[in-house]
């Protein structure tokens, strides 16, 4: 419960520090990304050694001068309107790149990129796999982010849009916001069975996993042991087990309940948490969240 309060508070959080953010972006009156503009947005008299550029929902329709700017390592130009990423092809130390929300049908451009890490391009037009083939030459691609709730490409609805990505780059650690490989990939699989569960209709509390109680009530005969003092501890460990158990039906019914009264809201819950694993386990590579 106190987790799910703090997803509730983040949401919150998110909200305003979004709209606050909002408020605070220069708005491309021709849509060309400039040299003048990338000062303005940077701050900084010498493009060629700004590292970070945030043009998030900034009228942005062509990528213009990026390229100039060789020492960038993090760009977020999401929510736009770009179409055409070759401009991104001179940038040797991008790590960070979000494209979600644009124009964006082909990855040509992206090939040339040796440094980048992370690579977020919901939200887009890809349609085909033939479109994603620049990912074999990002060797160092270690989070693609393709599909993010209802942000998706039409190539994503394809049935082997899973193994179609991981083939084209088989050092992937996390597809979707979802660990593919690694300790955490269990966990999250979990998360997509609940989830699963929910967008089920057919799906009712009786199809839920039934619990087990860990110990039968026979397990251990304490009448087996003469020593009253070994009867009472085997009673209290017997007993322990169980109650850990207990706790996990009272899991089920939260589950059950929160089912029935708002399933959006855990759809949502999942994809926080999914976030707040990655955030633990994976550095950002973004300068500006250091």
């Amino acid at each position: 419960l106190s987790y799910y309060n703090e997803y509730k508070s983040y949401l919150r959080m998110s909200t305003n520090n979004n709209n606050a953010e909002n408020d605070e972006v220069l708005i491309i009156e021709d849509g060309y990304l400039s040299e003048q503009f990338i000062k303005a947005l940077s701050g900084d008299f010498d493009i060629s050694s700004v590292i970070n550029i945030r043009a998030k929902n900034a009228g942005v329709h062509n990528l213009g001068c990026i390229y100039m700017c060789e020492s960038l390592v993090s760009l977020d130009v999401s929510y736009n309107h770009i179409a055409d990423l070759t401009p991104l092809f001179k940038l040797p130390s991008l790590e960070y790149l979000n494209l979600s929300s644009n124009n964006v049908t082909s990855l040509k451009g992206l090939e040339h990129l040796p440094s980048l890490t992370s690579l977020d391009l919901s939200g887009n037009n890809i349609s085909s796999f033939g479109e994603l083939k620049p990912l074999e030459t990002i060797l160092t691609l270690r989070k693609l982010v393709l599909r993010d709730g209802d942000m998706g490409n039409p190539v994503c609805f394809n049935s082997s849009y899973r193994n179609k990505i991981l083939s084209l780059n088989p050092d992937l650690i996390m597809l979707d916001y979802r660990y593919i490989k690694g300790e955490l990939s269990e966990v999250f699989q979990k998360l997509d069975n609940i989830e699963s569960h929910l967008t089920d209709d057919k799906a009712t509390i009786a199809d839920l996993p039934q619990s087990r109680p860990l110990v039968s009530s026979d397990f251990w005969e304490e009448e087996l042991f003469d020593d009253i003092d070994l009867q009472i501890k085997l009673r209290f460990v017997k007993e322990s087990l169980n109650e850990v158990y207990m706790e996990k039906y009272k899991l089920e019914d939260a589950m059950a309940i929160a089912k029935k009264d708002s399933e959006e809201e855990m759809r949502q819950f999942i994809i926080y948490s999914r976030r707040n694993l990655n955030k633990d386990r994976i550095p950002s590579t973004n300068p500006q969240s250091k």
